[in-house]
């Protein structure tokens, strides 16, 4: 009887969680009402099944596992050290620029150091992703592969340019909670576009099945990603216990999003085998 009801327990604890923690959490508590909510409304067959695969995902947690992982971390050791180097570089640059015709060249550095930095963590992005979707999937990462795979990227973030300016230009006190929300539409659709060209190598396939497999699967959804706010959920809790100096929040917060997106791809991809 617990175990054919689980799934509506934890939505009640969550529910509870949420109203003791929600003035620690703020507006990020909202998502965690809504998985709660989430879990109270399925029927008990749908939610054990669903609850079934959300324990299997927890077995891939193995060497596959740590070494999607590990591609995770090289791209964020590399944007850390990208960043700073191009920046301080162009800073150097601007302190030579002392007169007013100089404009016209500040203008083309600035250019040359935004088109510069974006294609090296575009490059550095796309092999990463393109490493991690084929070990989750299985298949060979190849040098064509890799080619259509970067063009799928960039494709998808120039579609994503407006959107973010949009999001960039919401008033101040909302801006956090259009981040969040930009923040997991963002990386839903993105994996679903991964997932779905490192199987058929198609581009436009690709970027259409996100919004496709997305709305006509919406309620094949909805309880997944009660059960990965879930685990958003308990994980964070992890940052109470941890010292609360700079340094070391920004190292656990690195290691808590690799190691948790690790995970979420691993069980997403289990969700998008059964409903595509």
């Amino acid at each position: 009887m617990l175990k054919e009801n689980m799934t509506r327990i934890l939505g009640i604890i969550l529910l509870v969680a949420s109203m003791i923690t929600h003035k620690y959490f703020g507006v990020s508590v909202v998502f965690v009402v809504l998985a709660g909510l989430v879990m109270l409304i399925f029927g008990k067959k749908f939610a054990q099944q669903q609850f079934k695969i959300f324990i299997n995902s927890f077995k891939q947690i193995n060497k596959k596992y740590f070494l999607i992982a590990l591609y995770d971390l090289i791209f964020i050791a590399i944007f850390f050290l990208v960043i700073p180097i191009f920046s301080q570089l162009f800073m150097s640059k601007i302190q030579n620029i002392t007169t007013v015709e100089s404009a016209a060249s500040l203008l083309i550095m600035l250019l040359a150091y935004l088109v510069t930095v974006t294609i090296i963590l575009l490059l550095t992005y796309s092999i990463s992703r393109g490493l991690i979707w084929t070990t989750i999937l299985k298949k060979k990462f190849t040098a064509s592969f890799a080619k259509r795979f970067l063009l799928l990227n960039f494709l998808w973030w120039l579609i994503l340019a407006i959107p973010t300016v949009i999001v960039l230009g919401a008033k101040v006190e909302y801006l956090f909670a259009f981040i969040a929300l930009a923040a997991i539409v963002y990386i839903h659709l993105t994996s679903i576009i991964h997932y779905d060209f490192t199987k058929n190598r198609k581009i436009g396939k690709a970027i259409k099945q996100a919004f496709v497999l997305t709305f006509n699967n919406i309620k094949h959804l909805l309880l997944p990603y009660a059960y990965i706010a879930l685990v958003y959920f308990i994980i964070l809790q992890i940052f109470w216990i941890i010292p609360q100096t700079e340094k070391i929040m920004l190292f656990a917060s690195i290691l808590f999003v690799v190691f948790y997106l690790a995970w979420y791809k691993l069980y997403l991809a289990q969700i998008l085998k059964r409903i595509e």
